[in-house]
């Protein structure tokens, strides 16, 4: 199979530095609104306005968010709503070349078991895990054709509705349970 450099697959930018607020033009998107499996969990409360310096930061339809900065690595595909948003600066900002790559198979490559590993042996060595611009353009990407990218998207996508599923039966059966519980006791 074909491999290619993130970097010749993607633009890889930054996310932008700002102080959110409680209102304003633009979601604000940060770490802590995504569960540690990637997925957004929380709806933002934080907002920037948009401006000159900060429009460029507006992030498009198939953008993709990657941490590469902390103690959690996940990947997320961003799908444009009515409201605009931006990201913030722990995340990089990845503009995959849509001709050649589907952006939710490049989130679900990067979300991979083998890929963490990658990661996490370049952001070795430090306390905090950081891995550099330069070491995540130079991330070698399979490139199968793009029907089998989708369909490889499309299984990420029904492994975590099936996850989160269970992951809500769990807790409907601990309150089951934590109920049933108390009404024993009393």
């Amino acid at each position: 199979m074909i491999k290619k450099q993130l970097l010749g697959l993607s633009d890889i930018r930054f996310g932008l530095y700002a102080k959110p607020k409680s209102f304003g033009h633009a979601v604000y998107l940060q770490v802590r609104q995504f569960s540690e499996d990637g997925r957004r969990t929380v709806k933002s409360e934080e907002y920037i306005n948009i401006n000159e310096k900060n429009s460029s930061h507006i992030l498009q339809d198939g953008d993709v968010l990657f941490v590469g900065k902390g103690n959690r690595l996940f990947s997320w595909c961003y799908r444009k709503t009515k409201q605009p948003a931006i990201a913030s600066s722990i995340f990089f900002v990845l503009r995959p070349d849509t001709r050649v790559i589907y952006p939710e198979y490049l989130s679900t490559i990067l979300n991979a078991p083998q890929s963490k590993a990658v990661f996490l042996q370049l952001g070795s060595g430090t306390s905090i895990l950081s891995i550099r611009k330069s070491e995540l353009g130079a991330f070698e990407v399979p490139l199968p054709a793009m029907s089998k990218q989708k369909k490889i998207a499309a299984l990420a996508e029904l492994h975590r509705e099936e996850v989160a599923l269970a992951q809500q039966l769990i807790e409907q059966r601990q309150n089951l349970y934590t109920a049933l519980i108390s009404k024993l006791i009393k």
